[in-house]
């Protein structure tokens, strides 16, 4: 791998992360945004290493028991060679991972030399028009996109010119707070980022009905399929389809969120995170509400910051700077000691970024929410922030407890608050050749 300019392998990372071979894929897009930082630092990852940082595997994984990261990266190396094959056919840079090994590798494509194409004989008949029906379908599907596009559109139109209430002094308070004035005043669109939860079917053997499953180790269609392929016996009760549940408590925090960053003129976009573009998480300001497996794209961003890793396998979160696991307490069908994360940091081009998210089960996400918009909540992130000398209150990552019995999330308490190191903007590259396994 030769020299190439670190801004050109970002914005090259940057179009594959959003490619439409990757915007639903989690897994390919946070393997690939794992195997970039690696390679960034001329490091070969090991099979382990990819199962404890991606995968959140713990040390009893064993490579040659699981097929999850040999899967995953074997459907990564055909989602890369697809998307050169089509929309990325005239890149100037190209993502490959050689087999025998797990580098992520960065060349200059060759320019395609220009093909003269010879012109039809005088008298040819043009080419046949592909079936109407097939242009029925893509008719239909474009026309039905077009009126969603279109009713947001008016959405947002009609609330464009109209004031936020500011009658209620917390409100106000709490927009013009240390941490909340900088996404407040900024003349960027913002784009709330919904963060789903990933079900597949089931059979159930005695009814033979299917059934929609969460099974909070598998967070993607990628997962499931290396879970299928590790277990062939698994193959006959569940199925590839598909879908996404939004919670309750993510809808809600939303609302609450939206009456401190609305104000006239401000464009603001809701999404799910499966419609999140690179592009929007470069270019807008981002705040995302819900669990951690669900970051997708901007989780690549938010790690090379963040000194919390999270494994899905026991809902823990590490504190890599002390080394210790926090691990969540009880039962959600009982009293229960969860932990949440939130973070608000400068993105890779200068956008503002806040993370709420709810890493141990899921859980707590409201409190997480109110104690970011309540003047209380914030004078105690700030008052602990200010305790870090030569730091800005405006870049933080803050560690919560929420407690919960059963579905009622109870209390939230800040156990600590640390300021975000200096923003990554571009990935560096370095030459080095594949380390065969």
């Amino acid at each position: 791998m030769t020299d190439l300019p670190p801004e050109r392998v970002q914005q090259q990372l940057d179009a594959v992360l959003g490619s439409e071979l990757l915007a639903k894929s989690e897994t390919s897009r946070k393997l690939l945004s794992y195997l970039a930082e690696r390679s960034a630092r001329n490091e070969v990852p090991k099979e382990t290493e990819i199962a404890f940082d991606v995968f959140g595997k713990d040390p009893s994984f064993s490579g040659a028991e699981h097929s999850i990261v040999r899967v995953s990266v074997r459907t990564l190396r055909q989602k890369l060679a697809e998307y050169y094959a089509g929309p990325g056919r005239e890149d100037e840079l190209r993502f490959d991972i050689p087999k025998g090994g797990y580098r992520l590798t960065v060349t200059r494509c060759e320019t395609p030399s220009v093909v003269n194409v010879p012109e039809p004989p005088p008298h040819s008949s043009p080419p046949s028009p592909p079936p109407p029906s097939r242009w029925k379908w893509a008719a239909a599907a474009a026309c039905a996109a077009l009126v969603v596009s279109l009713a947001t559109n008016i959405y947002l139109w009609s609330r464009a010119g109209t004031p936020a209430p500011v009658s209620d002094p917390q409100i106000a308070q709490v927009r013009d707070s240390e941490l909340w004035s900088e996404m407040v005043k900024s003349n960027r669109p913002v784009t709330l980022i919904l963060g789903d939860l990933f079900m597949f079917t089931q059979t159930d053997p005695k009814t033979g009905r299917t059934l929609m499953v969460r099974d909070a180790g598998i967070n993607s269609s990628e997962e499931l399929r290396a879970l299928l392929a590790s277990n062939p016996s698994f193959a006959t009760e569940r199925g590839q389809r598909y879908v996404t549940m939004l919670q309750k408590t993510v809808a809600v925090g939303m609302a609450s969120i939206l009456r401190i960053i609305d104000r006239p003129g401000r464009r603001i976009e809701v999404v799910a995170q499966d419609d999140v573009s690179a592009e929007t998480i470069r270019n807008n300001d981002v705040i995302y509400l819900g669990p951690m497996v669900r970051l997708g794209a901007l989780g690549s961003h938010y790690a090379l910051q963040s000194r919390y890793r999270y494994s899905s396998a026991g809902s823990t979160i590490t504190d890599v700077a002390t080394g210790k696991t926090l691990t969540p307490e009880g039962t959600l069908s009982a009293q229960h000691v969860d932990y949440a994360l939130a973070a608000k940091f400068i993105g890779p081009t200068g956008n503002n970024v806040m993370i709420f998210t709810a890493g141990a089960r899921n859980a707590g996400v409201l409190q997480i929410v109110r104690t970011v918009t309540s003047p209380e909540g914030l004078a105690k992130i700030e008052s602990s922030l200010r305790t870090h000398p030569h730091t800005q209150t405006g870049s933080f990552e803050a560690l919560l407890t929420v407690t919960g019995f059963k579905q009622t999330d109870l209390a939230a308490e800040v156990i600590n608050v640390t300021p975000m190191p200096a923003p990554v903007t571009h990935l560096q590259t370095t030459a080095a050749s594949a380390t065969p396994r």
